[in-house]
């Protein structure tokens, strides 16, 4: 989108929410439960981050693990299916470990046992997953690529059998290559392993665990490790999409794409794949190419909510306001509580000076998503529009709690306090904005005009010269003559 209009883009994927839920020890629990803190820092010790790859060296699989015995890791099966090799690195050490085998797996319900030849490892306990209660609270821990560890917390909300598979599922959120990492109780007892069983990249917030149960039995059934073969293996269409939405939600947008194209090569009519495809192709600015891929998911799949959704977020990056909102409404018809539908058509409302209607489909998006940051922060931009800024200055405040170093919430807090005439607190956010972003050349600008209504002109020379310098370096000439303009005014 362009900058200029002050709305802020976001991909069309639904913000994916985790729910903080405070608990209590009464006095009959305290020997037996655990602090947070200590929960995560005996889960975090033990868990893996995970790379299989093939002959070749490729990277096939990626994921996470955790010890369950001093050499021995559990994970989920389609993170190693058709590897012939990998590895699994605890975050914060520099050790590396070879995975020397398998010792159990159990594909139907995507576990698998591997080993590796480490001392000093700290293995994680199992519970009784048949006790866990619907409502109980649960901590998910992994060690994606590049994240250093994370660890949320939530609670179980159900128990589902998919595929006649029993299922947990829970609001605890799972990071991007964190499937096959542990969920632990509040004891710190491994009850669950959690899995991606979602293929469309929606993020509905649907994050699901095998129970542990199914991890025991194949504990008893584990024996010598068995290398894995040399030769190439048969690998299914869901394993390959499960692989491709885990690199896509690491970024890794080109794999992503080989995978999504190996589900097709199997599974022609896969409109998920598509879909997919398309989110991934977006990402690499292949606007076109993407709208190819999702126009052939929605011809797949005529219902096709999400599809529409990101078809519509498609064109609206070029510019094809009026086309995107059809395709929202079109999403929105299909899936009446489909958050992203309502965010992204408040955005083309709010671009095509529809106020009141961007509010309404703002407001529609924060009833389903009570912390979606970014809708609270564009509802305001268009309140402010208004020349309502207290109530701008209120969602923006709400913007800041849910995401403190969102440094375009500051900008336009400080743009609002300017419209109230208070300056010198506008100069506090745009310094704010600054520090969090210091190429924000926005914020310079407006701190500098801030500075001029302030009397602080000198210091305002200072900020239009570093805007000047911004935008010669990032070739924006508007922005260019706009600094040159404020400079010239200052001389006069």
């Amino acid at each position: 989108m362009k900058q200029k209009n002050n709305f802020l883009w976001q991909f069309p994927q639904i913000a994916i929410i985790v729910l903080l839920l405070f608990f209590t020890i009464n006095t009959t629990q305290a020997q037996t439960t655990l602090p947070a803190e200590d929960i995560a820092e005996k889960a975090l010790a033990a868990t893996v981050y995970l790379e299989m790859k093939d002959t070749n060296g490729k990277t096939l699989g990626i994921g996470s693990g955790f010890f369950v015995k001093p050499n021995i890791i559990a994970t989920n099966y389609h993170v190693i299916e058709g590897a012939t090799k990998g590895t699994a690195k605890l975050v914060g050490k520099s050790t590396t470990y070879n995975i020397e085998g398998v010792t159990a797996s159990d594909k139907d319900n995507d576990l698998a046992l591997l080993k590796v030849t480490a001392s000093g490892t700290k293995p994680l306990s199992l519970g009784d997953s048949d006790t866990v209660k619907i409502g109980a609270t649960v901590y998910v821990a992994g060690n994606p690529k590049e994240l250093k560890g994370t660890f949320s917390d939530g609670i179980i909300s159900s128990r589902r059998n998919k595929d006649t598979k029993e299922r947990l599922q829970m609001t605890a959120s799972i990071s991007p290559g964190s499937n096959g990492g542990p969920v632990l109780n509040k004891k710190g007892e491994v009850i669950g392993v959690s899995v991606f069983v979602h293929r469309s990249l929606d993020a509905q917030n649907l994050n699901f665990a095998i129970p542990s149960k199914y991890l025991k039995k194949l504990l008893a059934q584990s024996k010598s490790a068995k290398p894995f073969s040399q030769e190439k293996q048969s690998i299914s269409a869901e394993t390959y999409i499960l692989w491709g939405n885990s690199k896509y939600e690491t970024g890794n947008y080109v794999s992503a794409i080989g995978d999504y194209y190996k589900v097709i090569q199997l599974q022609p009519d896969d409109a998920e794949a598509y879909n997919n495809m398309g989110l991934a192709k977006f990402n690499l600015r292949k606007h076109f190419d993407a709208i190819s891929d999702l126009d052939i998911a929605i011809e797949l799949k005529p219902d096709y909510a999400i599809a529409y959704a990101n078809r519509g977020a498609v064109k609206a990056e070029l510019g094809q306001f009026a086309a995107a909102i059809s395709d929202f409404d079109t999403a929105i018809l299909f899936e009446r509580e489909l958050t992203s539908a309502y965010y992204n058509r408040g955005l083309m409302y709010a671009l095509l000076e529809q106020f009141a209607a961007a509010i309404s489909d703002f407001d529609t998006a924060i009833r389903l998503e009570p912390d979606f940051a970014s809708a609270y922060l564009n509802r305001g931009v268009v309140k402010r529009k208004l020349g309502q800024h207290i109530a701008a200055i209120s969602d923006y405040d709400i913007a800041i709690r849910l995401e403190p170093n969102a440094a375009d919430a500051y900008l336009n807090r400080g743009a609002a306090k300017d419209g109230l005439g208070q300056h010198l607190a506008a100069i506090a956010d745009y310094d704010t904005a600054i520090r969090l972003k210091p190429d924000y050349a926005k914020a310079y600008y407006n701190r500098g005009v801030s500075k001029v209504r302030s009397g602080k002109k000198l210091e305002a020379r200072r900020d239009f010269q570093t805007v000047l310098q911004l935008a010669i370096k990032a070739g924006n000439e508007s922005l260019k003559v706009s600094a040159e303009k404020a400079l010239q005014r200052l001389s006069e």
